[in-house]
């Protein structure tokens, strides 16, 4: 049987506050679902894909691009992102349920299952083959993707996680900062739900910290700053007051960590971990982090965290963070049940590359690459002896592309022997596509 994805990013109330601009941007990434396609598969995603990169990445995957059905709603009230109101229209949903009905489709799969996503599964009578569904229709798909959450279960199974706090009060939040900044440390706080640290902000009460994972920064000197500074950000670190806030020790200068596993009845199988690179924020991942053994703690953590999310009814992709500091300790930030940013590379890892490549290969992904339009960047990767070459099992992919506003750009995964060879290329890409 066939199965329909849907290439949404997050949650409406995230995307409503983004310009113009940056959803655009959002919007591409949908695409990244088209790597978990398969042959007679529907994909939705916001806007339609360029129709020689979706060639390119079916041939990848091994087969033609007629063998998939691309659905792309009418337009909304949020322009290049998938929202509810491109999904509930009376004509679009006939047209999904016969096309699925063709294809054969019995299940679900989606970037993230906000309500509008569940609710669709449910219009189109899918619910009973979406693996997990009755969890997440009943919230689960947010209790898993909360910060406040995860500290609670981390805390639960023993899992090391930074100093901090939980609370939906102003005065503890500032009772906690005040307590840190007596010592000279810093704290990040962080939005419930949220994604790629756009609902985080670095408190410093010295100006010499850089703040990483995050476009925030603020140096409060004093305590009434300390006071009026909080009270001022409160409604948007509690979204309105609905939420409850996570507040941490920042710890400058750690490395920034991340992994996968997939959830289904049979268990949870761990796929491996990376490190993140940032610049302030997310700017793409390098797999794997270095070469591990099995009992390598960031993974065994993994393989708990998946265990006790699948006890709990979830089924499915899950990502979780963890950071590794100067003094050698890891802490773990966050679990996320949903595609990951990156869940698109392991497919990529396991359908393209194949082999053991977690062991023989490393990949790098650069998320801003000037791509121009997709047949002139094939041609000069192609001529640079760049392109991806299934024989040598290394070179450039392509796993997005159309991120600019204008439809080109696009992002890069970089395929090599080792962390030297990928640095290597990176730079001819650079080169190849200055900018």
């Amino acid at each position: 049987m066939s199965k329909l994805l849907v290439g949404n990013w997050s949650h409406e109330a995230e995307l409503a506050n983004l310009a113009v601009p940056e959803r655009s941007h959002i919007g591409s990434q949908g695409q990244r679902m088209l790597w978990s396609a398969r042959p007679g598969d529907v994909v939705v995603l916001p806007s339609a894909p360029d129709a020689r990169f979706l060639s390119y990445v079916t041939g990848l995957l091994g087969f033609p691009a007629e063998a998939l059905h691309v659905v792309v709603p009418p337009a909304g009230h949020l322009g290049p992102v998938l929202t509810r109101d491109r999904l509930t229209g009376t004509a679009f949903l006939a047209e999904l349920a016969e096309v699925a009905r063709d294809r054969g489709v019995d299940r679900v799969e989606a970037f993230y299952f906000d309500g509008y996503v569940n609710r669709l599964v449910r219009q189109l009578g899918l619910e009973k083959g979406t693996p997990g569904f009755g969890f997440l229709e009943q919230g689960g798909h947010e209790l898993l993707n909360s910060k406040v959450a995860f500290r609670a279960v981390a805390a639960g199974i023993g899992l090391p996680v930074p100093d901090g706090v939980v609370t939906d009060r102003p005065e503890d939040a500032v009772a906690y900062l005040a307590d840190l900044f007596a010592a000279g440390r810093p704290a990040i706080v962080k939005k419930d739900v949220h994604v790629a640290g756009m609902g985080n902000e670095v408190l410093t009460p010295v100006g010499d910290v850089e703040a990483v994972g995050t476009r925030h920064r603020t140096v409060l000197t004093g305590h009434e700053a300390l006071v009026a500074h909080v009270h001022r950000r409160w409604p948007w670190y509690t979204d309105g007051n609905r939420r409850r806030v996570v507040l941490e020790e920042y710890v400058p200068e750690s490395a920034s960590l991340w992994g996968e596993a997939e959830i289904t009845e049979d268990g949870a199988e761990v796929y491996g971990y990376g490190q993140v690179r940032m610049k302030p924020v997310i700017d793409g991942v390098v797999i794997p982090a270095t070469r591990r053994s099995p009992d390598d703690p960031f993974l065994t953590a993994l393989g708990t965290l998946a265990g006790v999310m699948g006890a709990m009814g979830y089924r499915g992709p899950v990502n979780i963070d963890a950071m590794l500091t100067p003094g050698g300790r890891l802490l773990f930030n966050e679990f996320n049940a949903r595609f990951g940013g990156s869940t698109h590379l392991f497919r990529i890892g396991q359908r393209v590359v194949g082999g053991r490549y977690l062991e023989d290969r490393c990949l790098v992904e650069r998320r801003s690459c000037a791509v121009p339009a997709f047949e002139q960047a094939m041609a000069e990767l192609t001529r640079r002896g760049l392109a991806y070459d299934p024989a040598t099992r290394t070179g450039v992919v392509i796993p997005v592309y159309g991120t600019d506003p204008g439809g080109t750009g696009g992002e890069a995964c970089l395929i090599a022997e080792d962390a030297g060879a990928a640095q290597a290329l990176e730079h001819e890409l650079t080169a190849a596509f200055p900018g």
